[in-house]
């Protein structure tokens, strides 16, 4: 028998993707479902974490302040005679202001009798003797003491006491100055803090004695957990959740509760079941009707995805294979939509690309190939120069080193006078000459190690000052015999220079040099130093060598009308000088105009101030 076998239908392609569509959403759903529940958890437990900081950043504001008012009353109350009872209680009067006037004051003699309030003034000794707050107080005067709260027998409401013991100046206790706290006020103080709706709250003592009345206006349903709240151990565990909604019961109510930081009281805050409801709905039912606006879109674009791109793309994909195999273009059977088609333009203009790119890289490679051939010829050229100027060094300076020492011997006539006069002028010329030989040899090299990256910079922090002025004793010999003066110009406070002290001295002394070789006789040099700004704001640490001529000279060079000199540095000591600076990442200007003195100048910048 034959079996003739056939492709699946498109219709069957459909109902298959169509049924894991389905699966796929159901799967999705359940999962959103359970993160949607996480996260809505998780915001609301966050959401009751921050109202009861808040409410217990309320309540500590509150006793701070009836702190703070206690105080101001001891302090005064020391200074009156506490027999005085009638000026007690005007005293007490005089705080009960429109900010407290839901507080009463009151003034507990030592014997632990309430005697005067500021509601009404003196009365009837009341006895407090079994108030823990009054032990507290006696026991440690001058310390805010917070009590249980308790059911006033003078303001006749429940009321949270906060009291402090007051002593003379000999330790003597005076008695106990009282603010009772109405527990109505304060809990409409607390409501008006909560931020979020929904949500309500109870205050406990330590004891877990209820500063609010279960079922009442700010603490609807809480007072349930009053018995869950007695197994907990609060220093332990000083917050936590009592109880949350699940993912099956998601009408249940969050409870949280919270230790106060600085006095004994529990807060509890619980958010509305209904309101917990309607949160978890706002945040779930959009996601889900993303997922099967989602899933449904994907079902309508299965065809059309399938018709007019996939095969088409599939046939340019042949293409673009070929084109990287190295096979030419070719356009494909199945054109396809307008954007495949205009993928097809792309494809093929993208095959020029790459033929184009081909040959670029072959002229690249061949370019590469002559510019290392380049690069290795020059290293090899550097390094025979270098050896070269080494070997050189070697060979001149050993005979240089003989006819200065000789030379020297001669100048000095260590070995008897030398009677023609003229043989000493000889020796002395010879002297000179080698050791100035010797010096050109010497910025060679460096100029050569500073050209080739082989000279090192030993950086360290140095004082300008000092440098300045032993730079100019290594010259001194060489300026005395020109006749020129030199001063320097160095403010008292000047930061330090980060640079290499021994190349800083170079760069000086050739400096200097060059300034003498260029100036007459009588003529004066100020080397100056200091810090400017620019107009960016950026610091430069200078140093100035300025050329001033002397009046004579002046005088003369301005009967004679002779040619401005140009400003330029010259010898084999300048361009080294140049180098060393550049490698201080400084710069060297030179300044001058007919009729003004020349100055050249160092400027090294910001980073290399050290103050």
């Amino acid at each position: 028998m034959n079996v003739t076998w056939s492709k699946p239908s498109l219709l069957r392609d459909f109902a298959l993707f169509a049924a894991f569509i389905v699966v796929a959403l159901s799967l999705a759903s359940l999962w959103v479902t359970y993160q949607t529940y996480l996260e809505h958890s998780e915001q609301t437990i966050h959401r009751l974490e921050t109202e009861a900081t808040r409410i217990d950043r309320a309540m500590i504001l509150e006793i701070d302040h009836s702190s703070y008012l206690l105080e101001g009353l001891g302090r005064q109350i020391t200074h009156m005679n506490t027999r005085d009872l009638n000026g007690i209680a005007q005293l007490l009067r005089s705080f009960d202001t429109a900010a407290t006037q839901h507080h009463v004051f009151s003034w507990i003699d030592e014997n632990q009798n309430n005697v005067v309030s500021s509601n009404n003034g003196v009365h009837k000794p009341v006895d407090v003797s079994d108030r823990d707050y009054v032990k507290k107080a006696i026991a440690e005067p001058w310390k805010i003491q917070t009590g249980r709260p308790f059911f006033g027998r003078v303001s006749e409401k429940w009321v949270v006491p906060v009291a402090l013991g007051l002593t003379d100046s000999t330790g003597k206790f005076l008695g106990t100055i009282l603010i009772s706290m109405d527990i109505g006020t304060i809990k409409h103080d607390l409501r008006s803090v909560i931020k979020e709706t929904g949500i309500s709250f109870a205050i406990y003592s330590k004891t877990l004695l209820p500063l609010t009345n279960p079922g009442d206006e700010v603490s609807p349903e809480l007072g349930a957990y009053t018995e869950l709240l007695k197994s907990i151990d609060f220093t332990k565990y000083p917050s936590g959740v009592l109880s949350k909604a699940t993912l099956l019961d998601m009408h249940s109510m969050y409870v949280y509760y919270e230790v106060s930081a600085d006095y004994p009281y529990i807060f509890v805050l619980g958010f509305d079941a209904e309101a917990s409801s309607t949160s978890i709905r706002a945040l779930l039912i959009p996601r889900l009707v993303q997922i099967f606006l989602m899933g449904f879109f994907m079902l309508a674009l299965l065809w059309v995805v399938r018709l007019r791109i996939i095969k088409p793309v599939s046939d340019l994909s042949d293409v673009t294979a070929g084109i990287l195999r190295g096979e030419s273009f070719h356009t494909p059977n199945h054109t396809g939509s307008d954007e495949v088609v205009a993928l097809g333009s792309q494809i093929h203009k993208l095959d020029s690309y790459l033929q184009e790119t081909r040959r670029i890289e072959e002229e690249n490679k061949n370019k590469n190939v002559m510019l290392r051939a380049s690069k290795e010829s020059a290293e090899l050229s550097n390094k025979i120069k270098i050896e070269f100027l080494n070997a050189m060094s070697h060979e001149l300076r050993t005979p240089l080193n003989t006819i200065v020492g000789f030379s020297e011997i001669m100048k000095n006539q260590l070995y008897g006078p030398l009677e023609n006069t003229q043989y000493w002028q000889y020796a002395q010329d010879i002297h000179e000459a080698a050791q100035h030989l010797q010096s050109l040899i010497d910025d060679v090299m460096a100029l050569s190690n500073a050209e080739t990256g082989l000279l090192d910079l030993q950086e360290k922090p140095v004082d300008i000052r000092y440098v300045l002025s032993k730079c100019l004793r290594m010259v001194a010999e060489r300026i005395a015999e020109q006749k020129l003066h030199i001063e320097l110009k160095i403010p008292d406070v000047m930061p330090r220079l980060l640079v290499d002290e021994g190349r800083l001295k170079q760069i000086v002394i050739n400096l200097i040099l060059n300034a003498a070789k260029h100036s007459r006789e009588d003529s004066q040099i100020i080397i100056s130093a200091y810090v400017e700004k620019d107009n960016k704001g950026m610091e430069f640490f200078c140093i100035a060598f300025t050329d001033f001529r002397s009046r004579s000279f002046l005088a003369k060079a301005a009967k004679d009308k002779p040619k401005a000199r140009k400003a330029e540095l010259s010898d084999l000591g300048i361009p080294l000088t140049k180098a060393l600076v550049g490698m201080h990442q400084a710069t060297l200007d030179t300044q001058s105009s007919p009729g003004k003195p020349t100055s050249v100048i160092v400027r090294f910048p910001q980073q290399r101030i050290v103050y």
